[in-house]
């Protein structure tokens, strides 16, 4: 439940700076920079995700995202990653519900596919496990909303793996 209320205290952070004081308190930061999403899972039970992304300055981007695993426990990603053109290389730390936190490095790619659509792939490895995920994006309201559907599969070691469709809304500011 704590990890849940400093989610929400990001998010609600995030929309505070987006309402133009952001120029005040963080110097370079543009709202334009900032994305916040929930999204929904079918792997296992189920597992229900929100995130944050803030670009502080060109090329890197920091970021937080919580994990709901229905009846299975939580997690949490912090994360930095770096632009190299179309490709983000990167490091976290992922706080597990039921191990110790394990770092994890990660890279991923996106490219625009037709007008509005964008596809992208990523894969998060560390000592505990492999995360691949693949999807499309879908911009809603151009710099707006956008939708996305997916594809992520869990490779954990001692667990059984999990894999499953997933789709996502996402506003950016």
């Amino acid at each position: 439940m704590k990890k849940l209320a400093i989610t929400a205290a990001a998010v609600l952070a995030a929309v505070f700076l987006g309402t133009g004081t952001a120029h005040a308190l963080v110097p370079g930061v543009d709202i334009m920079d900032t994305e916040v999403g929930y999204g929904y899972n079918a792997a296992k039970d189920g597992i229900h995700s929100a995130h944050i992304e803030i670009k502080p300055i060109s090329k890197v981007v920091v970021g937080a995202e919580y994990r709901h695993w229905n009846h299975a426990g939580n997690e949490t990603d912090v994360y930095a990653k770096y632009k190299i053109g179309h490709l983000y290389i990167g490091a976290g730390n992922r706080n597990y519900y039921d191990r110790d936190a394990k770092l994890f490095g990660l890279v991923e790619g996106r490219a625009n596919v037709l007008g509005p659509v964008d596809a992208y792939a990523g894969l998060k490895v560390s000592s505990e496990e492999r995360e691949y995920k693949a999807g499309l994006q879908l911009d809603l309201v151009p710099t707006s909303f956008d939708v996305d559907v997916n594809y992520t599969y869990y490779d954990r070691d001692d667990v059984k793996n999990e894999g499953g469709l997933g789709v996502g809304l996402n506003y950016h500011f």
